[in-house]
């Protein structure tokens, strides 16, 4: 017969000594309880992920609910001593050791951050990289090749970039997931082509009125040029917060673990309040800048210019700040993974504080202190991460998709090519 849990109160199968709570059969939680023991790595490999890492009672209500511990244990000291290296050999070797340089910063970063006790782990090979950025050069030489000297070339270049973005978007998507990793079993991400082109040109209406733009600018009449570029800048103004929560949803649905896959929950009507009051800060500081220019319209030409552009870069900061904070809770506590939730509690002024100060060490610096405020920024988004279990984690099972394996990953290497720069 099975027993209710005398600490949460959740029923637990006969042959079952111990709740996920940690209470016993006849114990509640936290009487004559040893301590948990830190998972073996080795033995779990290839393994469904078990609660047996450093889990916590919640005691905020919810029933059968553990917190698990994310973590970030990186040192500003031992980062640069690999930032340093990275920037080096990068310029020593006109960038070709960029991508071995990403493999390096992303290796420690993963196996910095915990969950549970447990670290990251990050898979990917610096030479499909590599290729990835060749090709990315390529792009961008074409591109300006086509601005500066053969522009009659620009319309089939944009037309051309525009037909690949969804590609390079999932074929991104598919790599970082594929080589990350988590008690040795990879994530997945299965968007394709269309579904990608969806998203990003809605239907195809946004690209129509790109093209269309592009051939009214070359080929028309310049009155209707600017009536193109009116409706565009309409369009995209309405629909950017729409968008954005349709680019969300397709990375968090298609992306999975374990065989269970990411569910997402945010409405767009959310997504357009953050962008609201975004534009409601940066309008506010606009008009503030605009009084402050008149009210200081006689001082000498050398200061006036600061008196006007140091309040419109706080306003934008500020603005920069409160969309991160408030964008990234609004993703993340409205993203599932299985039993796992998120609960995300950036704030406006705290993030706010750490740009500025971050950017105020990097300047007088010279850019040394870029290590310190990476580590910085890291660990304030772990420490402001909660992650709760609700129920059993038995459902994350390793699968031929999943597993890493050298085999299927050099099978992919030449379709999982990482696009970044």
């Amino acid at each position: 017969m099975d027993w209710q849990c005398p600490g949460c109160g959740s029923m637990n199968p006969p042959e079952t000594a111990e709740c996920l709570c940690g209470s016993g059969h006849d114990r509640p939680v936290g009487v004559d309880m040893a301590r948990p023991q830190e998972p073996n790595s080795s033995q779990d490999r290839g393994q469904p992920l078990s609660v047996d890492g450093p889990a916590v009672a919640i005691s905020d209500g919810d029933t059968g609910s553990r917190a698990l511990p994310l973590e970030f244990r990186g040192s500003a000291r031992e980062y640069f001593r690999i930032w340093i290296v990275n920037k080096s050999l990068t310029l020593l070797t006109l960038g070709i050791f960029s991508a071995w340089a990403k493999v390096r910063r992303k290796r420690y970063l993963y196996s910095h951050t915990t969950l549970g006790g447990t670290p990251f782990q990050y898979l990917g090979l610096p030479i499909p990289i590599l290729k990835g950025r060749i090709l990315a050069a390529a792009g961008f030489l074409l591109y300006y090749l086509s601005t500066h000297f053969f522009t009659y070339l620009l319309p089939y270049v944009i037309a051309a970039g525009m037909i690949a973005a969804p590609w390079v978007m999932v074929r991104s998507a598919a790599f970082n997931a594929r080589y990350s990793a988590f008690r040795n079993m990879t994530f997945h991400f299965d968007g394709s082509y269309m579904d990608a082109f969806k998203v990003l040109y809605a239907w195809g209406v946004v690209a129509l009125f790109i093209v269309a733009f592009i051939v009214a600018s070359i080929y028309g009449n310049p009155k209707y040029t600017g009536i193109a570029v009116g409706v565009i800048a309409l369009i995209f103004t309405l629909s950017v917060p729409w968008w954005v929560k349709r680019l969300k949803k397709f990375l968090v649905e298609h992306s999975s673990y374990g065989g269970r896959k990411g569910v997402f929950s945010a409405t767009g009507g959310q997504f357009y309040k953050i962008f609201l009051l975004s534009a409601l800060i940066l309008l506010a500081v606009a008009i503030a800048s605009v009084a402050l220019s008149q009210l200081m319209s006689g001082l000498k030409s050398t200061i006036f210019p600061f008196v006007i552009i140091v309040p419109i870069y706080a306003g934008y900061v500020l603005a920069y700040a409160f969309y991160q904070s408030r964008s990234g809770n609004l993703v993340w506590n409205h993203t599932a993974l299985g039993p796992i939730r998120f609960r995300s509690a950036l704030r406006s002024r705290d993030l706010l504080k750490l740009y500025v100060t971050n950017a105020l060490g990097i300047v007088a610096s010279l850019g040394l202190l870029i290590p310190w405020a990476v580590m910085r920024t890291m660990k304030y988004r772990a420490d402001t991460m909660r992650v709760t279990l609700e129920g059993e984690l038995t459902g994350f099972e390793g699968s031929d998709l999943t597993r890493v394996g050298a085999l299927g990953a050099e099978t992919m290497e030449i379709f999982d090519m990482d696009f970044s720069l």
